[in-house]
């Protein structure tokens, strides 16, 4: 199975963001030995400016943390023709949301692993709660 891991799912491991920390956390241990966990390559400029921007993470702090998902992570990429279609994309209000989908698609991606489900009822690729994929990779066990 292959996934791609929302950036909501990331930072709240990143930022122990409860009441969320405990499933995002399970959702990342299975990525690394259950499934094969994708992050978008956009999600990582994302991240950084959250980061360091927003959360005061050093440049250091955050070149680490990237590193450390990297080790664990493949990277969902776009090309130029994926990135037209998820700027042409009406199903989606949210560009990034557009991206991630298209992102997902290039990569053949079975599920996106979210906590915000609505932001891809329209997807191509089926969006699950971190709750749905722990049981969905449990019941591949």
């Amino acid at each position: 199975m292959k996934v791609l891991i929302d950036t909501n799912i990331l930072l709240d491991v990143i930022l122990l963001r409860e009441p969320y920390l405990e499933l995002s956390k399970c959702v990342l241990q299975c990525c690394q030995s259950l499934v094969d966990g994708y992050i978008a390559v956009h999600t990582f400029s994302n991240m950084f400016y959250i980061l360091h921007e927003t959360e005061g993470f050093s440049i250091e702090d955050c070149r680490n943390t990237f590193n450390k998902l990297l080790y664990v992570f493949d990277v969902a990429s776009l090309n130029k023709s994926d990135l037209i279609t998820a700027i042409n994309n009406e199903a989606f209000d949210d560009l990034e949301d557009a991206m991630q989908n298209e992102a997902s698609v290039s990569s053949k991606i079975d599920f996106i692993v979210t906590r915000n489900c609505k932001d891809f009822e329209k997807s191509t690729v089926p969006a699950v709660t971190p709750e749905d994929f722990l049981t969905l990779v449990h019941a591949d066990l």
